[in-house]
């Protein structure tokens, strides 16, 4: 037994893992390239339009060709190195904006114009799987053949979808690991003004597709549900954004996505499953400043530098989010995880943990990993 432990043991020193690194080289990159992830909301690239776009630590390029499809393939042209995302869009391959070389979405060269010798496939660059999804774009960067996208049947009703992009300047399992009991005090004031006190009862168990953490407050009857699943999603009934919206009920679904390890992006949909009458008063009533989220970070960051008190901030369309960011943020750089102490209130984290370490030292030894699956139970209501 002791023996086996030490092996174990050197396993993990050897494969230094961890969850919060996701460069190419590192175990939890490698395991995040087995899933699809959101890059960019498909009204943010329209026909024609390319972007550079940076994840996992890597960049690529990602545009739409003029049949309107998106795709993905590699930074860099392999002639000389220039930045593919400036050429020029023909089709359904993008040219070159340096000496016109042209990849197709496969990121095939198809074309040399100054050259008379056909291509040959060492000038091919990486190509890339997409699909669009609720309004994303999402994108497989892994080996073989990709899992399913995961979908979402609630997501799908009818009503007010809201689908937003915030870049956060903190590591994406900071933001994974905001768990509900955040809520007593990060948004203290909304759930005041609900009536909502104490500290909740907290359980969480692993699923098939993750966990599932429930959050009972003492003047509640029922359970608050949010579910995780595997490797970086999130789908709740959100209770901040309820009221903060002063809606009575709306579905949630987000991706924390990593631009490296110092920052990442969360792709939120949120669905308001209203029609009619009701889905035109929500619409006339949203203010001039709904749909803008420029000043989220800045007033984030005014906070967390002193200049500026949370309560002081007198526009409140995206207060969750500001407080959300001020608590995930005000965490630092990734090295200060290294002088934390998990409590026994940490359940859902620490649960979350297990499963993380458990995938990814089978993946080091090479063994199978969990297969991951949504389930019927999984639909909010």
């Amino acid at each position: 037994m002791a023996i086996e432990l030490e092996g174990k043991r050197e396993t993990r020193r050897r494969h230094k893992i961890d969850f919060v690194h996701t460069g190419p080289d590192t175990l939890a990159g490698r395991y995040m390239r087995t899933f699809w992830h959101p890059v960019q909301r498909s009204e943010d690239l329209p026909v024609g339009h390319a972007k550079p776009v940076r994840i996992l630590g890597q960049d690529f390029t990602l545009y739409r060709g003029e049949d309107g499809v998106a795709h993905a393939i590699g930074f860099r042209c392999s002639h000389r190195g220039s930045q593919l995302s400036v050429g020029f869009i023909e089709g359904n391959c993008i040219r070159c904006f340096y000496h016109g070389w042209t990849f197709d979405p496969e990121g095939k060269c198809v074309e040399r114009p100054a050259e008379t010798m056909a291509p040959t496939p060492n000038l091919n660059i990486p190509g890339y799987p997409t699909q669009e999804y609720l309004g994303l774009i999402f994108v497989y960067f892994g080996e073989g053949e990709p899992r399913p996208l995961w979908r979402f049947k609630a997501m799908e009703r009818e009503g007010v979808r809201d689908v937003t992009v915030d870049v956060m300047p903190a590591n994406f399992f900071f933001s994974l690991e905001n768990s509900a009991l955040h809520f007593n005090f990060v948004h203290r004031d909304l759930m005041e003004s609900k009536g909502i006190t104490g500290i909740p009862e907290v359980r969480a168990e692993e699923t098939p597709f993750g966990l599932s953490a429930y959050f009972r407050w003492p003047n509640q009857t029922s359970d608050t549900i949010a579910h995780k699943i595997m490797p970086n999603c999130g789908y709740i009934v959100p209770l901040a954004v309820n009221m903060a919206k002063n809606v009575s009920h709306s579905i949630h679904v987000s991706f924390r996505v990593p631009v490296d390890d110092a920052s990442h992006t969360t792709f939120r949909v949120t669905l308001f499953p209203v029609t009619g009458e009701e889905k035109r008063k929500m619409l006339e009533s949203r203010s001039a400043t709904y749909n803008d989220r420029s000043g989220i970070s800045e007033l984030a960051d005014a906070v967390l530098a002193g200049k500026m008190r949370l309560q002081d901030i007198k526009d409140r369309t995206h207060i969750e989010f500001i407080q959300d960011y001020i608590a995930q943020v005000g965490q630092g750089p990734v090295k200060t995880r290294e002088d934390e102490h998990l409590a026994s209130s940490d359940v859902e984290e620490a649960l979350f943990r297990r499963i993380w370490r458990r995938e990814l030292t089978a993946l080091a030894e090479g063994r199978p990993l969990k297969e991951w699956r949504l389930t019927e139970e999984l639909e909010p209501k």
